[in-house]
């Protein structure tokens, strides 16, 4: 299922002239724009000696290896070898991927014929928002990042006085409901959290919705009573090696008084703390289950678990989850 996906590997416009080089389930990639402009994936490697192409040059569209200057196309061709009189090859040295660009971000696919027809999209959509984004590099699974973000229980303890105090709960209701492609967890009832960033950016508080879609996107949606947004953090997330993720968050805000580059600016120091106190405990969690490696036990799911027990379900069977809508009340 996994290689039948669109993973995100890159912001778009991060690909300019130069090459860039990622990863994706092990796979290294070199990502280029071809002569069209378009964005273009091949595998990180010439095939003539196994040089990085990510460290050469985009020439006319192509990628040129840095060793010997054989240059490829963007469907894996070797158009040139210099110093001889080889004609271009008709047929691929290199097997291209499906690479597209969406949302702002540059996607590719590991398994073209079989792939999903879009990249899983942001809410919000047809809205007037403020974005911006924020990329990290994280040492844990997509199970254990996807969970952590969409965990509010976790946030009295690891981000204590930026998003909740334990010693100033609110008692609320939550739906948990399945999405075609996911789940998603509906509070309401739940007036402004008591953290510095809801205290700064928030009106009044009329619901929100935290929810997790195949195949690596969370998000956390806040809207006022008016069921105006106020804040839109959606996070892409794509394995690139065992054990080690690649985080793309975009943060949205309702456009009004306050300019764009304003709030840019102090809720990207925010966040920059809330995404380093996460990477922190998640790789903290990581090395620790690695430490008992020898004695694996499956994880205990507690009553504040809403999500979790779901996104590994999805993760596991890549299938729509069946079950009934629940209601919960819990102490937030």
């Amino acid at each position: 299922m996994q290689r039948t996906q669109w993973w995100p590997v890159a912001l778009g416009h991060e690909l300019k002239k130069a090459p860039l080089a990622c990863q994706v389930h092990d796979l290294p990639l070199v990502l280029f724009r071809s002569d069209d402009g378009r964005a273009a994936a091949l595998p990180d490697r010439c095939p003539h000696r196994f040089a990085p192409l990510s460290q050469g040059r985009v020439r006319d569209g192509q990628i040129e290896c840095p060793y010997h200057g054989w240059r490829f196309a963007a469907d894996g061709r070797c158009t040139r070898v210099p110093g001889t009189d080889q004609a271009p090859s008709s047929t691929a040295l290199l097997d291209s991927l499906a690479c597209c660009e969406a949302h702002g971000l540059v996607w590719v696919c590991l398994n073209a014929p079989g792939a999903l027809a879009t990249p899983v999209a942001p809410a919000g959509q047809g809205q007037a928002l403020d974005t911006f984004w924020m990329t990290d590099q994280v040492q844990c699974s997509l199970q254990d990042a996807a969970e952590n973000f969409l965990d509010g229980f976790h946030t009295h303890f690891v981000h204590a006085g930026w998003i909740r105090h334990d010693l100033q709960r609110q008692r609320i209701t939550v739906r948990v409901r399945p999405l075609k492609d996911g789940i998603e967890a509906i509070y309401s009832e739940e007036g402004k959290q008591s953290g510095l960033i809801s205290r700064m950016f928030e009106g009044q508080r009329g619901r929100s919705m935290g929810r997790f879609r195949l195949p690596g996107l969370a998000e956390i949606e806040y809207r006022d009573g008016n069921d105006h947004l106020n804040l839109l953090v959606s996070a892409w997330m794509t394995p690139c090696a065992a054990g080690q993720l690649r985080v793309f968050a975009r943060v949205a805000t309702a456009r009004g008084k306050v300019p764009a580059v304003l709030k840019r600016a102090v809720l990207r120091q925010m966040f920059k703390v809330i995404l380093r106190q996460d990477r922190q405990i998640l790789e903290q969690v990581s090395a620790n289950r690695q430490r008992f490696h020898s004695h694996p036990v499956a994880p205990l799911d507690g009553p504040q678990d809403l999500l979790g027990p779901g996104i590994r379900q999805l993760l596991e069977q890549g299938q729509p989850l069946a079950f009934e809508e629940r209601t919960f009340n819990i102490s937030l």
